[in-house]
């Protein structure tokens, strides 16, 4: 057998295996076909009847959903412009933004500024401070200064006028006693006089003491035998005894006199008014 005849054969094979498919579906698909026919024609009916009532609800749909198109597009429209109206707003409130973040940072800048300027005046201020702690310390040793000079001024001008009441005194009685000399044919000259003699035995206190604790006021005057030039012990007795110095006697009045520390106190010590004066005592040792 040849080739083509192989070919038929098998050709013929699957036509006869079509047509026996075919015979045995028309023999179990074999029914009453007048009776399919006329329930299909009702089927028919219904569908034409639901047809003509789906088209009328899509007419009714499609105006629903024109309406709703329309009704989309004024949304649509009134979403655009409430988009551009917030768009707008925000870029609004991103200049306001920009320009709070602005101001506040120069107000920081300036806030840094005026803390660095304030923390100067600080240091400035406690400088002025420190100063003018300085200058109350300074006018505090100046008042000190000047109450220690008007004392001084204080017992020279006591010494002042003690001295110019001496002077007067003196002047009188040298020539009292310069012409009593010469009435009774003696020399008044002060070479042929003896010197200035011992101070009496007496005691007093100081009355006043200048701030350099270099010069003192006692109760002793010429009333009491006092002349410029004596010496005597200065001591105090409360509240243990002890001795302070010497001084010497610069002025004399009537009732007072004024003399000057010979030297040092002893041990450097402070006179004080009250403490004692008198030419009958010496130190010990």
């Amino acid at each position: 057998m040849t080739f083509v005849g192989k070919i038929l054969v098998i050709v013929i094979m699957v036509f006869a295996i079509l047509f026996l498919a075919l015979s045995s579906v028309v023999f179990v698909t074999e029914q009453n076909w007048k009776d399919r026919v006329s329930a299909l024609i009702v089927e028919r009916d219904n569908l034409k009847a639901e047809t003509g009532r789906l088209t009328a609800e899509v007419g009714s749909q499609k105006t629903q959903v024109s309406l709703a198109q329309s009704d989309l597009n004024t949304a649509k429209q009134k979403f655009a412009s409430e988009m551009k109206d917030i768009v707008d707003q925000n870029t609004r409130r991103q200049a306001e933004i920009t320009a709070q973040r602005t101001a506040v940072e120069t107000a920081l800048q300036e806030t840094a500024k005026a803390q660095g300027e304030a923390q100067a005046r600080i240091d400035e201020a406690l400088v002025l401070r420190k100063n003018l702690e300085t200058v109350q310390n300074q006018r505090d040793e100046f008042k000190l200064q000047k109450t220690d000079l008007d004392q001084q001024i204080l017992l020279l001008k006591r010494e002042l006028e003690v001295a110019q009441n001496n002077n007067k005194n003196l002047r009188e009685k040298v020539n009292v006693l310069r012409t009593s000399l010469r009435k009774n044919n003696l020399s008044d000259d002060p070479a042929d006089i003896a010197g200035v003699s011992s101070p009496p035995n007496v005691e007093g206190q100081v009355t006043a003491v200048d701030g350099s604790n270099q010069r003192v006021e006692i109760s002793l005057g010429s009333n009491d035998g006092i002349l410029v030039g004596h010496e005597f012990h200065l001591y105090r007795t409360e509240p243990t005894p002890e001795y302070l110095g010497k001084i010497k006697i610069t002025s004399v009045d009537v009732q007072q006199s004024v003399g000057r520390v010979i030297g040092k106190t002893l041990y450097g010590k402070k006179i004080q008014k009250g403490d004692h004066v008198s030419n009958k005592i010496s130190p010990r040792g």
